[in-house]
């Protein structure tokens, strides 16, 4: 579809009677008004001076979507109206604030709001000032009686002749001020949906979520109040972080397999309407198989949020899988993980995932091949513990599937608690950080990396502090379970990987440990 792109101006006079003729209306997707009155100012100023205050961009249509009647704090009539109607995309504070300062004909429902719009002009000292700043003394011509022809010279007639012509020019200035449009007609969804993913004027651009809840819309189903479902079963399990966008990726994924954008926004939206339920209960036990599978306990540690589309899409047609899926879906989710598969073409090769799974749900593993790690043992030797790190998530998870035990007692580390938020006080340096900086020099890039952490809860930590690790193995590790505590935090059990000046050794040997489960995990 070509469609149109229609370039034209608006008067005032004329915007503000479309918007109470319902002609012109503001979708439920655009964001709250935000202006303060000092931005109104500014605003009338630069009309007032014939500066250029950005084009507004308007979608017409011959459909019935939803709008909002409350209008920056006035209830607008519910008139019928006759098709094409036209949504405001962009341009909606500017819009609103014009609205607002020249309606004179409904009454304000929202004073909280409305006040704003309560401008003047002081025809003595030539500015616009709000309604609570006046100075009494002077001539204060208020901006909404600007196209009452009756109520303006009704009020302009008491003025001087000097006030008298600084008024009419201030009305003309208005009545002939022309706003620059931009109407786009005849477009899909998904084409006005790009456009408006591109917006960067005037504000941001809104996002494919707000565009599908008006797609969606109808008295019954309201996407907005799915998604606020959905926001508090991802909050239930600490994953309430997870952008919008990749939720509603999983819409797309579970309706029509696909997690491109452009398809998402052409989406059914009886389907979506019909299955929201299906596709929030297959989140639901995509984030339990995480939990359960890796101890993803929160979205904190998960290394590529793009994971949960195609798991999600895979659960929403099986209740659980086989062993010989769980098998192959462990090993790509490895893969994946210490891979930089998401790194460029990131909606495509999550639609090819899906087919992916497509194939696991039909007992064909044979792809697995395709899914490679890009990472060797150096990674672990020069990567810094990091939050935003994709490598150093996936490896704290494996750290955590080798049920790891605390060094000074042999107890278990409760991963819960560890991996519920990313506290660095859960994690040790084995060898301590003030104990390689006074003893050899080093800096936190050298002593930061992933190789020398493991699982400590912070009250072990404490314990040993800086000691020299030779001197801790020795003293705070028991004897009877030496073996099996280093194992179970991947460290190497020969001890003079922890003497004095072996601090090379141990990064070595631990990076190499650390390695092998990768390829142990990954099936490689």
């Amino acid at each position: 579809m070509n469609g149109e792109l229609i370039t034209g101006s608006i008067k005032i006079d004329r915007l503000r009677n479309r918007i109470m003729e319902g002609e012109l209306k503001v979708p439920p997707f655009q964001r709250a008004y935000v202006w303060k009155k000092e931005q109104v100012i500014e605003l009338m100023d630069s009309i007032y001076n014939d500066y250029p205050i950005g084009s507004v961009l308007l979608w017409e249509v011959n459909e019935k979507l939803p709008s909002i009647r409350n209008l920056v704090g006035f209830e607008l009539p519910d008139k019928p109206h006759d098709f094409p109607l036209s949504y405001i995309l962009d341009g909606q504070q500017r819009i609103s604030s014009i609205f607002g300062v020249f309606n004179n004909k409904i009454e304000s429902i929202d004073s909280s709001i409305s006040n704003n719009f309560d401008i003047y002009f002081d025809l003595d000292e030539e500015n616009f000032i709000h309604a609570n700043d006046l100075k009494k003394s002077n001539s204060n011509l208020k901006m909404s009686s600007i196209f009452d022809v009756k109520e303006f010279f009704k009020v302009v007639s008491l003025y001087s002749e000097e006030k008298q012509e600084l008024a009419i020019d201030l009305q003309s200035k208005f009545q002939n001020y022309e706003i620059p449009t931009v109407t786009i007609k005849k477009k899909s969804k998904s084409e006005v949906g790009t456009i408006f993913e591109r917006i960067n004027s005037t504000g941001t651009a809104l996002s494919a979520l707000e565009l599908m809840i008006a797609w969606t819309w109808s008295e019954e189903y309201d996407l907005k109040s799915t998604f606020n479902t959905v926001y508090e079963k991802l909050d239930e399990r600490d994953f309430s972080n997870i952008k919008e966008k990749l939720v509603l990726q999983c819409f797309g994924a579970v309706i029509e397999k696909t997690a491109i954008t452009k398809d998402i926004l052409e989406l059914d939206p009886e389907k979506i309407r019909n299955q929201s339920e299906k596709v929030i209960k297959s989140l639901e036990k995509a984030l339990d198989y995480l939990r359960i599978e890796f101890n993803l306990f929160s979205s904190d540690f998960l290394p590529k949020p793009q994971i949960l589309v195609p798991l999600t899409y895979f659960f929403s047609k099986v209740h659980r899988p086989s062993a010989e899926q769980s098998d192959v879906i462990k090993k790509w989710f490895w893969r994946v993980s210490f891979s930089d598969r998401y790194s460029a073409g990131t909606d495509t090769k999550m639609n090819e995932d899906i087919e992916f799974f497509e194939e696991i749900l039909g007992n064909d593993f044979r792809r697995i091949d395709k899914y490679q790690i890009t990472i060797n043992e150096d990674i672990f030797k020069n990567q810094k513990l990091s939050k935003s790190n994709s490598i150093v998530k996936a490896s704290l998870l494996l750290m955590s599937k080798e049920d790891p035990l605390d060094l000074t007692n042999g107890d278990k580390i409760d991963l819960n608690l560890t991996l519920s938020i990313y506290n660095r006080k859960e994690f040790h340096h084995v060898f301590p950080k003030s104990y390689l900086k006074k003893t050899y020099g080093y800096n936190d890039e050298k002593t930061n990396v992933i190789a020398n952490y493991c699982f400590l809860p912070s009250s072990s930590n404490k314990i040993v502090s800086d000691k020299a690790p030779n001197d801790y193995f020795s003293t705070l590790v028991p004897a009877g379970s030496y073996d099996e505590i280093l194992r179970s935090n991947i460290l190497p059990l020969d001890l003079n990987c922890y003497k004095t000046g072996a601090f090379e050794t141990f990064i070595d040997e631990r990076s190499k440990l650390l390695m092998a489960k990768v390829k142990k995990y990954s099936g490689l």
